[in-house]
């Protein structure tokens, strides 16, 4: 699998960031291990989804792809499946979610011909916090269809992609990516996490 090909924005400028599992252990490579939720991390925020109905969240199967926290449903595999999600965390050079994705509308109409692109929700959290999801159509140079949940927490930018191999699938899934949505939590005290080394006790 050809991460460019298949994760349009996971070619931004944007901090790699890591899942905090309920239960950390050592893991077997190769072999994937999911949980019903989970927290992305950054060195300045960080928030906990969970998996919607049917799905499962993995912190394995998307690392080569440089996306530790994936999703996909509970029948299919990370590289198998005809709709994913991935959750990430913003660069720390962007503190704003409309201006981040502002540079992210501007890389892409330049990357792809005949571009589009639509606000089809908002809202704000539980906690108080706005968001909005966009959605990305195909094009004949990028043939997925992405929607996107940017959510603006204090001073960084969460943002949840669903990448689907066509429109069909993309709304027949859309509300999955509504329930991350809803399970999204801030979780300030995981704020630059670092997890244990195998053998070592979480600090």
């Amino acid at each position: 699998m050809k991460t460019a090909s298949r994760f349009g924005l996971a070619s931004l400028v944007i901090v790699t960031c890591g899942l905090f599992a309920a239960v950390l252990r050592a893991q077997v490579p190769d072999v994937p291990e999911t949980f019903p939720n989970g927290v992305v991390y950054g060195p300045k925020a960080a928030f906990a989804i969970a998996a919607p109905n049917g799905w499962v969240l993995d912190n394995k199967s998307g690392a080569a792809d440089g996306l530790p926290c994936v999703l996909y449903p509970k029948d299919a595999t990370w590289h198998t499946a005809p709709v994913v999600m991935y959750a990430k965390i913003a660069s720390t050079t962007h503190e704003d979610a409309k201006e981040f994705v502002k540079v992210a509308i501007e890389h892409m109409t330049k990357q792809r011909a005949g571009f589009t692109h639509r606000l089809v929700a908002s809202g704000k959290t539980n906690e108080g916090l706005e968001w909005f999801i966009n959605e990305y159509p195909a094009t004949e140079s990028y043939p997925r269809v992405e929607r996107v949940a940017y959510v603006q927490m204090p001073k960084a930018v969460a943002f949840m992609v669903m990448s689907a191999e066509s429109a069909d699938v993309s709304a027949r899934y859309a509300v999955a990516l509504e329930d991350v949505v809803a399970s999204f939590k801030y979780k300030e005290e995981f704020i630059g996490y670092v997890p244990p080394k195998v053998g070592e006790k979480g600090k």
